[in-house]
């Protein structure tokens, strides 16, 4: 009977293992990305567009959130590359979009046509290559009125490009996009993350591993942004159109 029972016990024990090890990677995935802030890393800005309105004045834009950086509680990101990619929840409106970049000596300004859906939107910038070591500033506006710009929606925050780390470097070499992702927010490159992610995330819309870890990523500690996990990602096609570039010393 001792024998008997001993068996059934293993048995009972071997199931609860075995049943945890199908739910633990359903687990992990949904909080496996973590972005990890560097210590002392700080930005003067605003990161949620903000501002009153008189009760008579009619919203250039309506969702349920307002227009977001997509950027940390710092309010600065970090790169690796030359030619970074913003990232800002851009709520439904029809009013021109405006992207300045700008350092001490120039500023780079690029103005777009909106697609009138809301969402998260991607903006590449390749109007110049960001240098190492150092900070640019940028604005992000929905321009309500062109003629009187004081009615703008905007963020603002900074960016700075950085070396890849040599022990980063040599992970990355053999990382698909999603462990990219994983790798940048372990190493405090958010810019680099978050792109690396959607980007995988557009590819597979649908992957539920994807969005968890979207969702993750967005909800860090040091990030927040857990109103924004189920606002859409939007695809290529839906992006803002570009309509001019600037360039000013």
């Amino acid at each position: 009977m001792k024998s008997l029972y001993k068996q059934r016990l293993w048995a009972k024990l071997l199931f609860v293992v075995f049943g945890l090890s199908f739910l633990i990677p359903f687990t992990t995935a949904e909080a496996r990305i973590t972005f990890k802030a560097p210590e002392g890393l700080q930005a003067p800005g605003r990161r949620t567009a903000g501002g009153s309105r008189a009760p008579q004045e009619k919203s250039c834009s309506s969702g349920q959130n307002p227009l977001t950086a997509v950027v940390p509680n710092s309010n600065i990101g970090r790169t690796t590359q030359a030619n970074p990619t913003f990232f800002f929840y851009v709520p439904q409106t029809s009013a021109t979009l405006e992207l300045v970049l700008q350092d001490r000596d120039k500023e780079y300004k690029q103005t777009y046509k909106s697609s009138e859906k809301g969402g998260i939107v991607s903006f590449p910038f390749n109007q110049a290559s960001l240098e190492v070591g150092k900070v640019y500033r940028w604005s992000f506006s929905i321009v309500c009125n062109p003629k009187e710009r004081s009615k703008d929606k905007f963020v603002e925050g900074a960016i700075m490009r950085v070396k890849t780390e040599p022990q980063l470097a040599s992970k990355l070499a053999t990382a698909s996009p999603q462990e990219s992702a994983n790798l940048y927010a372990e190493f405090g490159i958010w810019q680099d993350s978050v792109a690396s992610l959607a980007k995988s995330l557009s590819s597979n819309p649908n992957n539920a591993e994807l969005k968890a870890e979207w969702q993750a990523l967005l909800s860090s500690k040091s990030v927040g942004l857990d109103n924004l996990v189920n606002e859409p990602l939007l695809p290529g096609q839906l992006k803002p159109e570009v309509i001019t570039t600037n360039q000013s010393n």
